[in-house]
Order: C-alpha cells, then sequence, then structure tokens
C-alpha cells in the first residue's frame, strides 16, 4: 500500500512555502529599495558635486574691485524655498560652450569659441521651457524637483569679429536678437565687449532700466528642446536655492545675512557700483554692520533625484571663502 501526506503535512507544507515566499519578497523588495535610494544618492552626489566646484572655479577669482549684486528672494507666508541670485566678475581661463561665426555673432555650426580671462557670471534658478508643452513657467510656478540651476557667464572680449554688445552707453543691453522677445543678448550670446574697466563706470541708472530688468527680472531661459540655451543650465532638480554672506559684526563676531528675520520683501543689494540702484541697497554705506565687502558667501540648496526618490530632496550648504 502506498503512503501520502496527510492533509495536514499538506497544509504545513503549504504554510512553509508561503514563508519562504514572503521573506524572499521582503528581501527583495528591501534590496530593490536600497538598491534606488543608492542611485539616487549617487545621483544627487553628483549634482552637489557638480555645483560646487563649479562655485569653487569661479569664485577663486572673484574681482573684489568689480560690481557684485544679490537678488535675495524669499516668501515666508507661502513659499518655504529661496530663489537668490547673485552676479559678479572673476578671473579665469573661460570658454565659450557655443562657437559663433562672426558679426553678427549667432550660435553657427562653423565658427570659433569665445575665450578670454574675465568673465561676468551669474547664478539662480531658470524659467523653463519643455518643447511637449506647457509653456515658460518661472521657477516658482514648476514643482520643487523640476527646477533648474542656471549660469550665464559672459566672456568680456575685445574680438572685433564679435557682435558690438553690450555699447559702451548701454543702449543695447536689453534689445532683443530677433524677433523672439525672448532672445535678448544678454540671454543668447556669452560675451561682452565691454572691458572690466568700462563695466566699472556704468552708473546706478543703467543698472535700473537695463541690466536689473535683463539680469535679475527676466531669468535665465532653458527650452529643453532647444540647445542653443543649454549653455545656461548648469544643473537640474534644484529646488531653493538661498544665498547669505559673511561679515564681522561690531562685536568681532562672524555673522551671515540676510537671516530669516531680514526678510519683508524680495530685496537687492550691491557692492562697487558709482550712483544708486533704485529701490536695491548700497552695500557699502549705510554705517550698519554688515556693510562691507562680505568676507565669505554661503550658497544653501536642495536637490531632488530625477526618480523623485527622496520625496523632500536633500539640502546642502556650501561656503565660498573671498578674505578678510
Amino acid at each position: 500500500m502506498r503512503k501520502a501526506f496527510t492533509l495536514i503535512e499538506l497544509v504545513v507544507a503549504v504554510a512553509l512555502l508561503a514563508i519562504v515566499f514572503l521573506f524572499a519578497g521582503t528581501i527583495f523588495k528591501v534590496s530593490i529599495n536600497a538598491y534606488r535610494t543608492a542611485v539616487a544618492n549617487t545621483e544627487i552626489i553628483q549634482k552637489l558635486r557638480a555645483i560646487t566646484d563649479q562655485l569653487n572655479a569661479d569664485f577663486k577669482g572673484i574681482r573684489t574691485d568689480a560690481p557684485l549684486l544679490f537678488w535675495f528672494n524669499e516668501n515666508n507666508l507661502t513659499d518655504p524655498n529661496r530663489y537668490d541670485q547673485i552676479m559678479f566678475f572673476a578671473d579665469g581661463d573661460f570658454q565659450s560652450t557655443q562657437v559663433y561665426a562672426g558679426s553678427p555673432a549667432v550660435p553657427a555650426s562653423a565658427g570659433d569659441p569665445v575665450v578670454g580671462n574675465v568673465a561676468r557670471i551669474f547664478y539662480g534658478q531658470a524659467q523653463s521651457l519643455d518643447s511637449r508643452g506647457g509653456g515658460i513657467k518661472i521657477p516658482a510656478d514648476l514643482l520643487d524637483k523640476d527646477r533648474l540651476l542656471a549660469r550665464r557667464r559672459h566672456i568680456l572680449t575685445a574680438d572685433t569679429d564679435l557682435d558690438n554688445w553690450p555699447l559702451v552707453n548701454m543702449s543695447n543691453f536689453d534689445s532683443g536678437s530677433g524677433t523672439d522677445d525672448r532672445d535678448k543678448y544678454n540671454e543668447w550670446y556669452e560675451h561682452d565687449r565691454l572691458s572690466l574697466a568700462q563695466w566699472k563706470t556704468i552708473q546706478g541708472s543703467d543698472y535700473d532700466t537695463k541690466i536689473i530688468p535683463t539680469c535679475f527680472e527676466i531669468c535665465p531661459l532653458v527650452d529643453k528642446g532647444d540647445p542653443n540655451t543649454f549653455h545656461k543650465l548648469m544643473c537640474e532638480g534644484v529646488g531653493s536655492f538661498a544665498i547669505q554672506w559673511a561679515y564681522w559684526d561690531s562685536s568681532n563676531k562672524l555673522s551671515w545675512y540676510p537671516t530669516d528675520t531680514d526678510f519683508v520683501t524680495p530685496f537687492g543689494v550691491y557692492f562697487n557700483v558709482p550712483g544708486l540702484i533704485s529701490g536695491w541697497v548700497d552695500g557699502l554705506a549705510g554705517g550698519n554692520d554688515y556693510n562691507i565687502y562680505p568676507a565669505a558667501i554661503k550658497f544653501t540648496f536642495t536637490l531632488y533625484d530625477s526618480k523623485a526618490v527622496f520625496k523632500e530632496g536633500r539640502t546642502f550648504t556650501h561656503i565660498v571663502y573671498i578674505g578678510d
């Protein structure tokens, strides 16, 4: 007579098999989550390294005798993120991303890159245009993970083959380079024909009417369908971008400005600009503790991975030292 499994034995066997599958599934799920977290961490660290390396390279050569402008943008009531901006001049070995075919200087398939050892540099979050639809969106209208950090770099050059922009009197600084109004020279080109000596003499009134509206009020535009805008893209997935500068207060203590209590509305601060910029604060006047040239600049930014594994992103702080 053949022996067979009893019903109890079958039930126990099935139960044990189910437990094995459950443990295997749990281990598999944990492994997959650990892998996704590791990949997301790697992506974020790569972004962090790209940003900090570029900041270090740019600020290593900052010209403390040239204009330096900050725009601080925070709205504590509705949005915890910051949308700060900075523009400064720096020494270095610079080369344009695009090549230029001559005058008028427009990107072309044949030509030469612009090279120089002084550049005007801007950091801030970008407007975004996705060719799949949705139109142009300013940083605050984008999801945190979809915001882009932009870096405009204009190499100062005397190359006569390039378009003579901007003019000495700044009359064409905010002029469109075509029928599309977004193609401002400041957006399209990667060069300035003004020398650093000329930039130092530009009056606050020109900043009021030309430079502030064009550089700070018009955020850099990155169109994912237009490679000619990619030279402005620094990093994707930068949800918040905050700037502070260090100063020695009256008690010889190193402090940072601005803090959250310094905000009422967005505001701008400038250094080394002759004349007044309407609505902005001269950083070297006023008699307050912080009215000295920055000893260091702190950047605090929140980075997101492309798969949104870190729902709240990861926040980092990076400090560049300028000197006493």
